[in-house]
């Protein structure tokens, strides 16, 4: 049995027993992993702690060789990030974002590229930033990394490059021209704005990304278009989305 080590992020508890929390982490080293602290709800200091959502920390772990939950030993806390002491809006922001770390990221798959952009837009978030313009960065780069993002550099179906109107077709997931539009009721007309603004975020660092102003309309269509594709390809509604679809 492997003693590990490696920093985490909190991404949900559930109480486990009478005294003791289960807890799904994403590492920097392992991926998403699944552990157990043990007396815990007994004895809050027998952990550095109090394991917050979004918090940063620093655990070791008994890596089971028979079971995907693991034995936590020492959980020492890095950074609390204050955001589930922050408003509502910054929770149901935050909340979204683990959640898409929750369901899209294997079990025990080492993505340091994907910790390390969750870890900056926590950081983002705790800062003072935009919440929503935070997220809806860490989205776009988030598809990116895991190799999942539309198509929006040309028309899925005949490879030309689109200069005029474009539409976006969530079941072929990317855009397509006026010629190639079907009338299958997947496709919408999509302002070209919408488009450039998604490969500018994709192409550029946080400090470009976060400075990008974006019109009302643009902003509505593209967080549209972003929740149509993850819904229709990824099959899943994250339970945190409803709440934050009522706060927009």
């Amino acid at each position: 049995m492997a003693i590990l080590k490696t920093e985490a992020i909190v991404l949900k508890t559930f109480d486990f027993r009478e005294t003791s929390l289960i807890v799904n982490f994403f590492t920097k080293e392992y991926g998403r992993v699944d552990g157990i602290l043990k007396g815990i709800r007994k004895d809050p200091r027998k952990f550095g702690s109090t394991l917050e959502p979004f918090s940063l920390n620093e655990i070791v772990f008994y890596q089971s060789r028979h079971s995907s939950l693991h034995l936590v030993s020492q959980c020492d806390l890095k950074d609390n990030f204050n955001i589930a002491r922050s408003n509502l809006k910054a929770i149901a922001f935050a909340s979204y974002l683990v959640d898409l770390l929750r369901h899209f990221m294997p079990a025990e798959e080492k993505n340091k590229e994907v910790y390390t952009l969750s870890e900056f837009a926590l950081e983002r978030m705790d800062a003072g930033a935009d919440v929503e313009k935070v997220l809806r960065i860490f989205v776009i780069k988030f598809l990116k990394l895991i190799g999942f993002r539309p198509r929006l550099d040309g028309c899925i179906v005949c490879d030309r490059n689109i200069l005029g109107s474009a539409y976006f077709n969530v079941k072929r997931g990317g855009l397509i021209c006026p010629k190639c539009r079907s009338s299958d009721g997947y496709s919408t007309e999509v302002f070209g704005g919408t488009v450039a603004s998604i490969l500018h975020i994709e192409q550029n660092n946080w400090q470009d990304a976060l400075r990008l102003g974006l019109s009302g309309n643009i902003k509505e269509e593209l967080n549209r278009i972003l929740q149509s594709f993850m819904e229709f390809h990824l099959q899943v509604k994250p339970k945190s989305q409803e709440f934050l679809e009522i706060l927009r």
